[in-house]
């Protein structure tokens, strides 16, 4: 569960539902202050953060530990693709500069 901060997730999730701090305070039965120390936190305990998952409608167990959890256990896998294309062509695709060098030095 590396790399997660519950708490600028909670933020985040309240401001994808619209919900005033005050609104999501009240749905939880705590006072203003208190939803402002839940962003502060990088965990959570796991009862408050069910009852968070019902009022915001989000399933933060499954959708973050979860996924990271099989992303860390997931071999990774690289796809490499190549495409010939025309120098000319090369100018004509607007490509970032960082890229063209790149492809330059290739040849």
């Amino acid at each position: 569960m590396k790399d997660i901060h519950i708490g600028s997730i909670i933020k985040q999730k309240i401001k994808e539902n619209s919900l005033t701090i005050k609104e999501f305070a009240a749905n939880l039965n705590l006072h203003s202050t208190s939803i402002y120390h839940i962003f502060k936190k990088e965990t959570i305990d796991i009862e408050r953060l069910k009852i968070i998952s019902d009022v915001l409608g989000y399933d933060f167990i499954n959708e973050i530990y979860q996924t990271q959890e099989t992303e860390q256990t997931a071999p990774k896998q690289t796809v490499f693709m190549t495409i010939e294309v025309a120098a000319d062509t090369l100018q004509k695709l607007n490509l970032p500069d960082e890229f063209l060098i790149l492809v330059k030095k290739q040849n």
